[in-house]
């Protein structure tokens, strides 16, 4: 690997560890489209290319998450009762739809994320910005726990995990704020550490079912790439307590809207090209 790749994937756990932080997010947005830049850009060629990007994806998720959670929680941002219902589900969907999606071909399961993205993107967009008493509001109490609702919520994120390689905290985050009517940075909080669980079960299933002639890269674990995720790892963990520290300074609501329309033309762009 040179060193010119190793500084692109660190530029990725960067940018991913911040997006953990702030939104509550994976990072897999960025990591799986990056990855799959990256070995076209170094030839590396498998039926299951895309399949390596997911489980590596999810693979750098655990560490991400792990960071993020641990620093909101130490904010009181995490309700652990209800990360532990949506983790746990989660982690039984993600690793039982890891097997259907290892089945299916590359460009439909790119499809798949693709489609995910821009839904997540149109979504962003048309977020109306909170009102000042809105925000207030933001530091109150959140409602009684219902476990049904977290349920919903667990089995649902870890089927999109298991098709998308995202940890699912770009559903995670809106369900739980809406649905359960958390705080947003509870909902936050909540969510990453709720997707580390997910990730786990993701990256187990990856692993487990992989198939014969996979092709993967060397040194992998299953269809994880390691020596592509180690940089990745190493920038998002530091990174990742940067991103929560900027959730606590920051109203980020354009900030949101501008990653919402990169990933929209990322997601377009993996379709059509």
């Amino acid at each position: 690997m040179t060193i010119e790749l190793i500084l692109v994937l660190f530029i990725i756990g960067i940018a991913t560890g911040i997006l953990s932080g702030m939104f509550g997010v994976g990072g897999g947005i960025i990591i799986v489209p990056s990855l799959i830049g990256v070995y076209s850009f170094i030839h590396f060629d498998s039926p299951y290319l895309v399949h390596i990007a997911i489980a590596t994806s999810l693979f750098t998720i655990i560490f991400t998450s792990l960071s993020s959670s641990h620093k909101h929680f130490k904010l009181g941002n995490v309700d652990l009762k209800a990360a532990l219902i949506i983790g746990v589900l989660s982690s039984v969907t993600v690793y039982l739809f890891s097997i259907i999606a290892i089945a299916l071909p590359g460009e439909t399961l790119k499809k798949i994320f693709s489609g995910v993205l821009i839904i997540v993107a149109i979504k962003m967009l048309l977020e109306k910005e909170k009102t000042k008493s809105e925000n207030n509001n933001e530091s109150g109490e959140s409602k009684p726990l219902n476990k049904y609702i977290c349920g919903f919520i667990g089995i649902f994120t870890g089927a999109i995990a298991a098709f998308s390689g995202l940890g699912g905290g770009v559903f995670v985050v809106p369900l739980i704020h809406y649905l359960m009517k958390y705080p947003f940075k509870k909902a936050i909080g909540t969510s990453s550490a709720a997707i580390l669980l997910t990730a786990a079960a993701g990256v187990l299933s990856y692993f487990l079912n992989t198939p014969k002639d996979a092709n993967t890269m060397p040194y992998s674990f299953g269809m994880v790439d390691v020596v592509s995720a180690i940089p990745i790892v190493a920038a998002s963990i530091p990174f990742a307590r940067l991103g929560v520290y900027i959730n606590r300074k920051t109203h980020h609501h354009l900030l949101s809207r501008l990653f919402a329309l990169f990933i929209l033309i990322v997601s377009i762009k993996m379709i059509f090209f």
